[in-house]
């Protein structure tokens, strides 16, 4: 578990206890992206640079699923500090130029659940362990809706489908959901 993740996790949870009330969670998880001054704008760089080529047609469903490893791993593990090993991206589809899906899998080792429990304690948050897991996951591939809107030119929003965990016997969890994503 790095300094990076625990840091980041002390964070939300001093700003929201990792409660969605409000939208406080994503739109911390949105200002959190927003200012990482240097990786923020090399990421929207590079979707500006995918653009003309779906442009025409508006069919920003189909850049994602194109770049959707490249644009996602760098989203979750640049700007967020999810690890690169714990994250896997599956299913990507684009059924319509604005209609995108893809399954997001983020195993969380056991430091980084050490962490987690941690600050719970020491900011007497209450609350499961596997929802909070889920909440992290979810809500920060949903902030990433503000950056493909400066891209698109039109409301985006992520939603999840459904959404999953799993204990491992060594006490690590996997998250999977399915998230899915739309023009406004």
């Amino acid at each position: 578990m790095s300094q990076r993740f625990r840091k980041f996790v002390a964070r939300v949870a001093k700003d929201n206890e990792f409660q969605p009330i409000k939208n406080r969670l994503l739109n911390y998880l949105q200002k959190e992206s927003e200012n990482k001054y240097k990786n923020y704008p090399r990421l929207l760089e590079i979707m500006e640079s995918y653009w003309p080529k779906y442009k025409e047609g508006f069919k920003i469903s189909h850049l994602l699923k194109d770049h959707y490893k490249e644009i996602f791993n760098f989203y979750l593990n640049t700007i967020f500090p999810f690890r690169k090993r714990g994250i896997m991206l599956e299913d990507p589809e684009a059924p319509t130029p604005v209609d995108f899906k893809l399954m997001y899998k983020y195993r969380y080792n056991d430091g980084e659940i050490k962490a987690i429990k941690e600050i719970m304690s020491e900011q007497n948050i209450e609350g499961k362990i596997e929802g909070i897991l889920k909440r992290l996951l979810i809500f920060a591939v949903s902030s990433f809706s503000p950056m493909v809107e400066q891209i698109f030119g039109r409301p985006f929003a992520f939603q999840f489908s459904s959404i999953d965990a799993n204990q491992y016997n060594n006490g690590e969890w996997e998250v999977i959901a399915v998230i899915s994503a739309r023009e406004q």
